[in-house]
């Protein structure tokens, strides 16, 4: 029987847009486009994410989100001639309790003529520290 080698080394994911690291999560937002976050694990929390069109193709915007810059306006209108990713969409890092933090999405998209608005739409949940208790005794 063959043995497969693994290594204990954490397994790094690398999205379509070209991001690295730990965590990369993808989101649908409208039917022709989407964006995926990825969370690079640092202490500042920082929080790469790319909208693309088509769905996991060209990113048309791609800020960063962190602790010590929480916030990131699109300052143009960007896109192509079916989706266009409005000036002013926000993206706005939020943290919780316990390590854990959400990145969020709101303001305008056009897709295909059509406007989708976004209000504080979850793109990005950290997978930070537990804030519960674990006790362990032997019985």
């Amino acid at each position: 029987m063959a043995t497969k080698k693994t290594s204990s080394k954490k397994a790094r994911v690398k999205s379509s847009a070209g991001l690295s690291a730990g965590n990369s999560q993808t989101t649908a937002l409208t039917p022709n486009s989407n964006c995926t976050a990825v969370g690079s694990g640092d202490s500042n929390d920082t929080t790469a994410i790319a909208f693309m069109s088509p769905q996991n193709g060209f990113a048309y915007w791609s800020p960063s989100v962190a602790i010590t810059a929480p916030k990131a306006v699109n300052a143009t209108d960007k896109g192509n001639a079916i989706v266009t990713f409005t000036k002013g969409l926000t993206v706005t890092l939020q943290q919780s309790s316990g390590g854990v933090y959400s990145v969020f999405v709101s303001g305008d998209i056009i897709d295909n003529g059509t406007l989708y608005t976004f209000i504080n739409q979850i793109i990005y949940m950290s997978s930070g520290a537990s804030a519960g208790e674990v006790r362990i005794s032997k019985l």
